[in-house]
């Protein structure tokens, strides 16, 4: 994945809340990391994250935990 990201961060405590999302598809993931976590490692978990994410929906894997046999209710 080398194309273009946008990635929003805002502080939350002693937290940042990331939000990034690839230009090319639009999907966008959320994720926490400390506070003085240096910006090239929020770049790289990033796009590690995105990357994981479009090749999770390439496969057409669903989340875990659905399916028969789990435990709770689905709405």
């Amino acid at each position: 994945m080398a194309g273009e990201i946008f990635v929003e961060i805002q502080k939350v405590g002693n937290a940042l809340r990331v939000a990034a999302i690839d230009g090319a598809t639009a999907e966008e993931v959320v994720f926490q990391v400390p506070a003085r976590t240096p910006r090239a490692d929020i770049d790289m978990l990033a796009r590690a994250k995105l990357a994981w994410k479009l090749k999770r929906a390439a496969a057409n894997e669903k989340r875990p935990g659905k399916g028969p046999g789990r435990r709770g209710i689905e709405v």
